[in-house]
């Protein structure tokens, strides 16, 4: 109609721009939460994964030092030790844990444990734990079990690992060594009552977060020594 006035029913320029900039204020939102869920998820992934790690490391221990022996000539020797081969032994022993992997070829049986600790080549200031495990074979060569060629990786992503053994008077010590010198022959030999482990994993490297765990395996033939002795 002649004199009315219509108006423009485009956005301004300012109109655009504010909507741009909400939009990109919601987004900036949005990605900052999923990134912290996501960042979540992944942490709790990675937990899991050490919680696993973990238990299958220490049920293996606590199996090998449960099942421990002491023949006339294999000693019980523990704590950190150069093995010769580029690692640290931490645990060298006879058991009864022996692991058949070849059923044609192997038999259950006693076995000469070694438990030892390398740095790991691809990740700086971490480590890697070997479990050696060898046949005893009865009239042949026995030397101490020392970690070599036969050894396999029980877990990795370590800090650090160490073992106390605990003597039947209830005091706990970092070494221990059933080898009798030759002018101590009257000495016995004994085992610890039991042995405490525990393994530190790193969780977070630029955090410097870790999880350590915790295990205490009691020695049934070192209690059996105990019990002896004190009858």
């Amino acid at each position: 109609m002649p004199g009315v006035r219509r108006e423009d029913s485009g956005f301004t320029l300012l109109e655009i721009m504010l909507v741009m900039l909400v939009l990109g204020m919601i987004v900036a939102m949005v990605s900052v939460s999923l990134s912290g869920s996501i960042k979540a998820v992944d942490s709790t992934l990675d937990q899991g994964d050490i919680y696993y790690r973990a238990e299958v490391a220490m049920e293996r221990i606590r199996e090998d030092l449960a099942a421990v022996v002491l023949p006339d000539d294999v000693e019980f020797i523990g704590g950190g030790q150069e093995s010769g081969h580029g690692a640290e032994l931490l645990l060298s022993f006879a058991s009864m844990a022996h692991v058949v992997f070849d059923r044609e070829n192997d038999h259950p049986g006693m076995a000469l444990i070694g438990y030892s600790m390398v740095q790991d080549p691809d990740h700086p200031g971490q480590c890697l734990l070997f479990r050696s495990d060898e046949l005893y074979r009865p009239g042949g060569e026995k030397e101490q079990q020392e970690p070599g060629a036969e050894a396999f990786l029980l877990t990795d992503r370590l800090l650090a690992v160490g073992f106390v053994f605990i003597g039947r008077d209830g005091a706990a010590v970092e070494q221990w060594n059933t080898t009798v010198e030759q002018q101590q022959e009257e000495q016995e030999r004994q085992l610890p009552v039991a042995v405490s482990c525990t393994l530190e994993f790193q969780l977070n490297q630029e955090q410097g977060s870790s999880l350590v765990f915790e295990t205490t395996v009691v020695l049934p033939l070192g209690m059996i020594q105990g019990e002896n002795d004190e009858g």
